[in-house]
């Protein structure tokens, strides 16, 4: 293991640690309304293109003629 992964593994957990911090101020400074669309907003991109496919399979290649 080099230097780089060392901090790697010490550095992750903390950061998400912080993140989650984050986003639980985040929802209780605001109303659940807005976190959500927000966060929907925010990842979009990520998760847009599997709901995407989801949709193309299901409408296209197994639609019942």
């Amino acid at each position: 293991m080099n230097i780089v992964d060392a901090y790697a593994i010490r550095i992750a957990p903390i950061a998400l640690f912080f993140f989650i911090l984050y986003l639980v101020y985040y929802y209780l400074s605001t109303n659940q309304n807005k976190f959500w669309d927000d966060w929907v907003a925010k990842t979009l991109w990520m998760w847009l293109p599997f709901y995407a496919l989801q949709r193309l399979i299901k409408e296209v290649i197994l639609k019942s003629k």
